[in-house]
C-alpha cells in the first residue's frame, strides 16, 4: 500500500467528486476551456522516476517530488537551462510537497520530517522531524511552515520551523484541514480544504514576521492549490474555480470557471497557470482579470505546476494514461517547449 496516496491531491478529489456530483459540473464548465485550446509541439521526451506529482523552480534548478519510488529516489532534478537531468535524491518513505528558496530545496513526507537538499551539492544537509505527516511546505530562506492535512493528521494549523537552528517557533492555528501553503517574504497563505460542504473553504492569511493571524479569507468549496505572487494571491478550488485575492487588503478580485479536475496552480505574475487533470490541460489565465487566455495539451493526469519567469513546469502522473513526465511550457503564447519522461 503507497500511504503517501492518503494524503495527496488524487484521493482527495475522487472524494470531492462524489460529494459535488463532479460529472454535471464538467459537462458545465466543458467550453470554457475548449474554446481556447492551442497547439503544442513535442521537442523532446526524457525518463523521471516514477508518479511525479509536486514540482518547484528557482530559474536555474527543477525539483521534483515522486511518490512512486517509495523508499527509493524520491526528488529528480532537471536543470532549467538545458533540460538535462542532473540527479536523483532518496528523501525516504512517502515524499508529499515541494518549495525551493533558492538555496535548499525543502521536501515533507508521510513520516513527517521535512528534508533540505542543497541546490549545489544535491545533497541531504537540513533535516527537520514535525511528529506527524507533513504534508506541503513553503519557506523564505530563513523558516519554513508546513501544513499537516486533514484533522486526524496533526495540529489543526500549520508548523513553523527556524531553518539556521532547526528549532520550532510556533504552531499557527489556522482553519479546517490546513492543506496547501505558499509564501511571498511577507505573509504565509493557507488554503484550508474544510470538513464537509459546509465548515472551512478558506483561507487564512499569517504575518511571516509575527505569525500572527491577519485574516480568513472565504473561497469556494474545497481549495486544493494555492500560490501568490506577491500582489495576488490565487486559490484552484475543486468546484472548477480560480479565484485570485488581493494581497494587500485581503479582497478577493475575481472568480473564473475553469474546469472540473483542478489541481495546481503557479503564477510568474503576468499569467496563471493552473493544471485540468481531466483532459490533460494546463490553462494560462490573465493574471489581472482572470480571463482565459489558452488552454495547452501536456500529459497524462498533470497535477503539480511551478513557474520561474521564464518557464512553466508540469508534473504528469498518468492518471488517465502514459504518464510520469514533467512537460516544460514556454511563457509566450504557451508553447510547449520540452516534455520531459514518459513510456
Amino acid at each position: 500500500m503507497d500511504l503517501a496516496r492518503v494524503f495527496l491531491r488524487r484521493p482527495l478529489r475522487r472524494t470531492i467528486t462524489r460529494l459535488m456530483a463532479g460529472a454535471i459540473l464538467g459537462v458545465a464548465l466543458l467550453p470554457a476551456i475548449s474554446s481556447a485550446s492551442s497547439n503544442v509541439r513535442v521537442i523532446r521526451t526524457l525518463h523521471v522516476a516514477q508518479g511525479p506529482l509536486a514540482v518547484t523552480a528557482d530559474g536555474h534548478h527543477v525539483w521534483v517530488a515522486t511518490s512512486g519510488s517509495g523508499f527509493g529516489y524520491g526528488v529528480t532534478e532537471i536543470d532549467a537551462r538545458s533540460g538535462r537531468i542532473v540527479r536523483a535524491t532518496s528523501v525516504g518513505l512517502g515524499p508529499l510537497g515541494i518549495d525551493s528558496d533558492g538555496r535548499y530545496a525543502w521536501v515533507t513526507s508521510i513520516g513527517g520530517y521535512v528534508s533540505g537538499i542543497d541546490v549545489h551539492s544535491g545533497h541531504i544537509t537540513r533535516s527537520f522531524y514535525t511528529g506527524v505527516p507533513a504534508v506541503q511546505v513553503a519557506s523564505d530562506g530563513t523558516h519554513l511552515w508546513v501544513t499537516h492535512g486533514v484533522p486526524s493528521s496533526g495540529p489543526r494549523g500549520i508548523t513553523e520551523l527556524d531553518i539556521a537552528t532547526g528549532q520550532f517557533v510556533r504552531n499557527v492555528r489556522t482553519g479546517p484541514s490546513a492543506y496547501v501553503i505558499t509564501a511571498d517574504k511577507h505573509h504565509v497563505w493557507v488554503a484550508n480544504v474544510g470538513a464537509g460542504l459546509v465548515a472551512g473553504h478558506s483561507v487564512t492569511e499569517i504575518d511571516e514576521r509575527t505569525g500572527k493571524v491577519v485574516r480568513t479569507i472565504g473561497v469556494g468549496l474545497f481549495p486544493i492549490a494555492i500560490t501568490s505572487d506577491g500582489r495576488r494571491v490565487y486559490v484552484a478550488t475543486a468546484q472548477g474555480l480560480v479565484t485570485a485575492i488581493n494581497a494587500t487588503n485581503g479582497h478577493r478580485l475575481y472568480t473564473t470557471e475553469v474546469a472540473p479536475d483542478l489541481s495546481g496552480i503557479a503564477s510568474d505574475g503576468a499569467h496563471v497557470w493552473v493544471t485540468d487533470g481531466a483532459f490533460g490541460r494546463v490553462a494560462e489565465l490573465s493574471a489581472g482579470n482572470g480571463r482565459i487566455v489558452a488552454t495547452v495539451a501536456v500529459g497524462a493526469g498533470p497535477t503539480g505546476i511551478a513557474a520561474d519567469g521564464a518557464h512553466v513546469w508540469v508534473a504528469n502522473t498518468g492518471a488517465t494514461g502514459p504518464g510520469d513526465t514533467v512537460t516544460e511550457l514556454g511563457v509566450r503564447g504557451g508553447r510547449l517547449v520540452y516534455r520531459y519522461g514518459g513510456t
